[in-house]
């Protein structure tokens, strides 16, 4: 996951596309006393980190079940510090299999800002793009612009079958 802190250079040189600052990860949530427990300890470290980062976290729990710890900051390091280290103590609990996607936000500026994102499938190990263009409708011609310009750099899911789109991403700020 970490060939992001690099390849996100190259899609705004390459395609105009900024890091917006917003990512997330997200996990299938469980009933259970563990689960809850692994809950309050992701929020009380994240909560222990944000004195030390610029960077902020919310939950939001969506109407599939899917848990989202968002982020917002200004570094990407910080961010993906926060989302990896989030999706690490899910594994270290014994919850990889809950773990769905992590996603990073993209402002596309020579296309008037439109959002397109970077998903991370944690079963595959690998990255797919997403460009949705209204509802439920993506841009798949612009997807493999994404993979063509960082194909090369990062882990990428070859086969587009499996670019499954997640519609409804919570990342946008509330309110």
């Amino acid at each position: 996951m970490f060939s992001i802190s690099s390849a996100y250079i190259t899609l705004e040189v390459k395609l105009g596309l900024k890091v917006t600052g917003r990512c997330a990860v997200t996990f299938k949530t469980v009933s259970g006393t563990f689960f809850y427990e692994m809950e309050q300890d992701i929020k009380r470290f994240l909560t222990s980190l944000q004195p030390e980062f610029d960077l902020a976290y919310r939950a939001v729990t969506d109407s599939y079940g899917y848990m989202w710890i968002v982020f917002e900051g200004k570094r990407i390091e910080d961010l993906l510090a926060a989302l990896t280290a989030t999706g690490d103590m899910v594994e270290e609990k014994g919850f990889s299999d809950q773990l769905l996607a992590a996603v990073f936000e993209f402002a596309n500026e020579r296309q008037g800002g439109g959002h397109q994102y970077l998903i991370y499938n944690y079963r595959r190990n690998n990255f797919y793009p997403f460009v949705p263009t209204g509802q439920k409708t993506r841009d798949t011609e612009q997807e493999m612009i994404m993979m063509s310009a960082i194909g090369e750099e990062m882990p990428f899911e070859k086969d587009m079958t499996l670019w499954y789109p997640l519609w409804d991403l919570p990342l946008k700020s509330p309110g």
